[in-house]
């Protein structure tokens, strides 16, 4: 589909698509043409020849990108064509080694963005008085399995054992009690006590006046015969129980009575014999993590390290309570700070608000809501304000919205989406998770303490920040949410992995990295891997599939497939060689005096999508040769369990720490390959295990047919994971990764069970003892793998040698994602984005953007640069259409004029009539505000030539109108020019520089605007009454008068240079002698007589002999020659007097 089109050694064409249509052999030089498309690979120069094949790479055109309609135009008439595509790149330097952050790349959440004067503001929309920046937000409720479902305890998220109850061990001892020691005992409402405080008082006697009260006890010393007697006597005391020897009173009276009925008791808890006899034991009476609480022994007098109080009571578990699950990332923009408005909030410093009242003008000093809310427990429904941010009618300061997908007000239905109305609407949503109803309720049951709901309603949702400084973590272990600032990526699958052999996690076998860069990557298509035939102590083979990403196992759409592959290095059908390893991309990372274009890998691309990356242990045969693709890694997840969340939820909650331990939800996974329930169950063959992507609505018939699950594309999305010195926001690939501090797993595999094998299935065997084929409409997918074989009911786990059987091998198949791919532009300001001139002209009119280390400026130098290298690409024209700023055509004059083997078609910036430059459709552009700006540039070169004015065309895919800069249309007429003509006849007139394709011009040009502009050696395009728009000029921007300030000359020079120069070229390693430059001169001649038997030179003279190669030349390797033209000139101006007289005009 598409050559390379570097020059050193070791560099080879690669074909892409084996399917497809064979792709056009490039012919000819190409003109190098630098902008943004739709897809494709970034800062690669890449060759092809015809458009369609340019489609194939970097995709269609959009009506808005144009540098694909500039291809469109050259290849009508060329056969080859070389296309850089820009991306995200910051400053173009090498990312910090010690944060991992490149400087000016991507973006930083929160930051102040670029407002209608170009420069970095606050944000209009907020009352950004205070510097208050914005954050990413974690948005969820505490949900808990509906009826039937597994979703979260299958991934050990959610329990379900019976919960246990908190004890603290050896809590007390008594041995060397004294008169007059005393502790209180208080067990928290929270953890099933009353909340008050119980004395207990050591006393001499039983009177226990000085420290009498309904919540005092007193135990007499006098009546303690030993310090295990003391200990009996004190759990009797706590635990309510009769005492026939009055040995402790409780409230000053005597605990024995004549029906032997105890009515007292410390609420809570329970005391019993410790580890030794005068140890004493305290449990919780209310099982669950609620009971896992500190301080409950307190207020010491005496005991002398008799009460371990350092302790706190653990072992409490509520394995089948309510878990907070992760539903949406909210990004927040400067001076918003988002919370939720509850019953009992967790508020920061603020009070409560109900759902109505917010203030209006968003005061952040009185902000209002907390990062807990309240959810109405039948709609779903919470509220969520937006402090700091103004608001008006149709952006409400406060939004109400549901946790329930099926509802209308669903949040994913109601929040914005839009990244460049995040200002506008006070926030942004970022990605979300869909969790059906069905499979799982919003609930606060066992987590929520009793008499908590208000009004249905119970502070079950949360929304909460990273619990480090905006911008910045101070430890490790936690991320910084806010960073997004990394160069483009490409989307990558994770590692697909082998049979587990000895090990239960298999072998890493390789992964899938996408051709194209950024963000596209991720969203177009995924794998899935079938047809796997298995050969004990030999090579199995299998088969990849590419899958549209939005397709389902009902309606695959499969765009490319590759079969019978092997993992035998020595195979014809090795997944490395059919596929092919080889990465060609800009090593950014090195120093600047040292980036180049690398070409890593052995085996050329052969794939239209992806390339493979071999693990370490296939390369280095380390892998038992019948290992296949059984399952791969658990998939990338984003960082947000443990301690790394911020806020104190107070005691409504029944662990302190409960709402920290957001995760997100278990990556979607098909559990069975039949659909219907009970006897109804049918198999169907057409179903991949694996990633799952239908949406999941019936725990019963988890395969029921239902459409696309548009959360897929949230774990799919680029989440930052290149910081370096704290933990980053998403990791993968990571399997063995150890816990941070607090239980955080980072390990992609254990993390909600992710990880993904054949042998996590289920299956009922035969009597062969082989996977039955019939039964498979009995197995089932078991997230954790903990597969006990059961001789009676005949199940087991899948295994490789179920495979022999050739009736399992159709349901022995798995998809899995393609994930992250970021174009490293800031998705928050339109221009950023799109690399768009005016996003240039802001940088260097603004310091704080950069100047030339800003993001566009920096992408397009370094895309010139890699153009503007030799060995790189070979080029003939270069254009880079729609970048008018001196910041870069300056630079790709320069890069030009360095090759000297080809032509610059320059695009100018344009005034108005207030001589403002245009940056906007709602401006007009004024011709003579125009030239004399672009005068005062003084450029001087004959390697570069302007155009006027922009020009409007048809898109080919859209069909709709587009307003295009000049050097669009003008590609086309050097296309037909040269097919024409020749590349020394002038590409313009009504013969070469009709542009049939342009409907319009931007301006219509007088007589004097044609003299102005041509004055300014700035080519006019017009049009003449009964002509189309043409072309009408072709001088470069070479100040002085010389033959060298037309184009076609230069053209010409640059044509009979590249033709030397290949003939130069043969004779390398030739004999230095009169012979050889004999040769030389006789090869020259021909191409220079050609050349002026087709008008391109009037006269001309080569001399290539000893006069001009030296005897020092020799000595040195060299061969000198000189080649003397005098160029055809064009004709541009035509003189001709008459007079007019009765009889007529007559010529003089």
């Amino acid at each position: 589909m598409a050559e390379l089109t570097f020059k050193s050694a070791g560099v080879s064409t690669r074909e892409i698509d084996l399917s497809g249509p064979t792709p056009q052999t490039p012919q000819g030089v190409p003109a190098g043409i630098i902008g943004t498309s739709v897809e494709g690979p970034a800062f690669v120069p890449l060759t092809f020849g015809s458009f369609t094949d340019f489609v194939t790479i970097f995709g269609a055109t959009d009506g808005k990108k144009f540098g694909p309609l500039a291809v469109n135009e050259w290849m009508k008439s060329s056969r080859a064509g070389t296309y850089i595509r820009v991306l995200g790149i910051g400053d173009g330097k090498k990312r910090d080694s010690g944060t991992g952050i490149v400087t000016n790349a991507g973006f930083s959440v929160g930051d102040k963005t670029v407002q209608d004067n170009g420069l970095l503001g606050n944000n209009p929309f907020s009352n950004e008085t205070l510097g208050v920046k914005g954050r990413t937000y974690f948005l969820g409720s505490f949900m808990s399995e509906s009826n039937g479902s597994t979703i979260f305890s299958e991934a050990g998220i959610q329990g379900t054992a019976a919960p246990t109850s908190a004890t603290l061990v050896d809590a007390i001892d008594i041995a060397g009690i004294a008169a007059s020691d005393k502790f209180t005992i208080t067990v928290p409402t929270s953890a099933g006590g009353d909340g008050l405080v119980y004395t207990v008082l050591f006393d001499t006697t039983t009177n226990i006046d000085a420290d009498s009260g309904a919540t005092t006890y007193g135990v007499s010393t006098q009546r303690i015969a030993d310090d295990n007697d003391g200990a009996a006597v004190l759990i009797l005391a706590i635990n309510g129980q009769p005492d026939a020897g009055s040995q402790y009173k409780y409230g000053n009276n005597d605990h024995s009575d004549d029906n032997n009925v105890f009515k007292f008791k410390i609420p809570g808890i329970t005391a019993s014999t410790g580890t030794s006899s005068s140890k004493i034991t305290l449990t919780m009476d209310t099982a669950g993590s609620s009971g896992n609480v500190a301080n409950v022994l307190a207020a010491i007098t005496g005991f002398e390290d008799a009460l371990l109080l350092e302790s706190a009571f653990v072992g409490g578990t509520e394995q089948n309570h309510a878990v907070p699950i992760l539903r949406g990332v909210l990004l927040a923009p400067s001076g918003v700070i988002l919370h939720l408005s509850g019953n009992n909030m967790v508020a920061p410093g603020a009070p409560g608000v109900a759902d109505t009242a917010i203030a209006s003008a968003g005061d952040l000093m009185g902000r209002k809501g907390g990062v807990t809310g309240s959810v109405d427990l039948a709609s779903q429904e919470f509220v969520m304000a937006m402090n700091g941010f103004k608001g008006d009618a149709s952006n409400p300061t406060i939004v109400t919205a549901s946790f329930d997908m099926t509802s209308t007000s669903y949040f994913g239905n109601v929040f914005n989406k839009d990244p460049l109305k995040i200002e506008e609407k006070g926030h942004l949503l970022y990605g979300q998770y869909d969790i059906y109803p069905a499979v799982a309720n919003v609930t606060g049951s066992g987590a929520i303490t009793a008499g908590s709901e208000n009004s249905g309603k119970l502070d079950i949702g949360f929304l909460l920040t990273g619990s480090q400084v905006r911008g910045g973590s101070t430890t490790a272990e936690h991320a910084d949410y806010e960073d997004f600032q990394d160069r483009f990526t490409h989307a990558e699958s994770p590692f697909v992995i082998s049979q587990g052999f000895d090990s239960p996690g298999g072998y890493d076998l390789f992964k899938l990295i996408a051709l194209d860069s950024g963000e596209s990557g991720g969203q177009k298509f995924k794998i899935s891997i079938e047809n796997l035939l298995y050969r004990q102590s030999s090579y199995g083979t299998f088969d990849i599939l590419i899958r549209k990403f939005g397709d389902t196992d009902d309606e695959r759409k499969v765009i490319e497939s590759h079969r019978g592959l092997s993992l035998d290095p020595g195979s014809d059908r090795y997944v490395g060689r059919v596929i092919g390893d080889q990465h060609i991309f800009f090593n950014f990372d090195n120093n600047l005096e040292s980036q180049k274009l690398i070409v890593d890998g052995v085996h050329p691309s052969r794939s239209r999508f992806v390339r493979v990356e071999l693990s370490n242990a296939l390369k280095k045969n380390e892998i038992p040769n019948e290992a296949l693709p059984f399952g791969f890694r658990g998939p990338r997840h984003l960082n947000t369990s443990g301690s790394l969340l911020s806020g104190d939820n107070g005691s409504v909650y029944a662990t302190s720490d409960l709402i920290q331990r957001v995760t997100e939800p278990p990556f979607p996974m098909r559990k069975k390959v039949a659909k219907g329930t009970g006897l109804n169950q049918v198999i169907d063959t057409g179903l991949y295990w694996g990633m799952k992507t239908e949406q999941f609505i019936d725990p019963l018939d988890p395969s029921k047919t239902a459409a696309f699950d548009e959360s897929i594309a949230t774990y799919s999305k680029h989440f930052p994971n290149h910081r370096k010195t704290v933990t980053p926001f998403a990791v993968g690939n990571n399997a063995g990764a150890a816990d941070l501090t607090g239980g955080t797993v980072l390990d992609c595999d254990r993390f909600n069970n992710n990880r993904f094998s054949l042998e996590k299935i289920k299956v009922v065997t035969g009597s062969n003892t082989r996977a039955n084929p019939a039964r498979w409409v009995n197995a089932e997918f078991i997230r954790d793998g903990n597969i006990v074989a059961n001789e009676t009911a005949k199940t087991r786990k899948f295994k490789a040698d179920d495979l022999q059987t050739v009736s399992n091998r159709k349901f022995a198949k798995f998809t899995l994602p393609m994930q992250g791919g970021f174009d490293g532009t800031n998705i928050f300001n339109k221009d950023k984005y799109e690399l768009t001139n005016n996003a240039i002209r802001r940088e260097m009119i603004d310091t704080a953007q950069g100047e030339t280390s800003g993001p566009t400026v920096a992408a397009y130098r370094k895309a010139v640069d890699v153009m503007g290298s030799k060995s790189d690409a070979e080029i003939k024209l270069l254009a880079i259409p729609g970048i008018r700023h001196s910041s870069v055509t300056d630079f790709a004059i320069s890069a030009v004029e360095s090759r000297f083997d080809s032509l610059y078609i320059m695009d100018i910036e344009e005034r108005d009539a207030v001589n403002t430059v245009i940056t906007s459709s709602v401006q007009n552009p004024h011709v003579l505000n125009t030239v004399n700006d672009f005068k005062n540039r003084a450029l001087n070169s004959s390697f570069a030539a302007a155009y006027f004015p922009d020009l409007t065309t048809l898109d080919p895919a859209t069909g709709g109108f587009v307003q295009v800069p000049p050097s669009v249309a003008v590609l086309g007429a050097y296309g037909q020019n040269d097919v024409i003509g020749h590349p020394w006849t002038a590409p313009a007139g009504f013969t070469r520089g009709a542009l049939d394709s342009i409907e319009m011009a931007s301006v219509t040009l007088n007589r004097d605007n044609l003299d102005d502009l041509y004055d300014a050696d700035i080519n006019p395009i017009t049009s003449f009454p009964g002509t189309g728009i043409t072309v009408w000029g072709q001088k470069t921007l070479l100040q002085s008068a010389s033959a060298l300030d037309r184009v076609n000359v230069r053209r010409l020079l640059i044509d009979v240079r590249r033709k030397v120069r290949n003939i130069a070229n043969t004779l390398l390693f030739e004999p230095n002698r009169v012979e050889t430059l004999e040769k030389f001169s006789s090869l020259v001649n021909p191409i220079l007589q050609r050349i002026q038997s087709q008008s391109g030179v009037d006269r001309y003279k080569v001399v290539i002999d000893t006069t001009t190669t030296t005897q020092a030349d020799v000595e040195n390797n060299t061969i000198r020659g000189k080649i003397f033209l005098q160029p055809t000139r064009t004709v541009e101006f035509v003189a001709l007097d008459f007079v007019v007289t009765n009889a007529g005009s007559e010529l003089l």
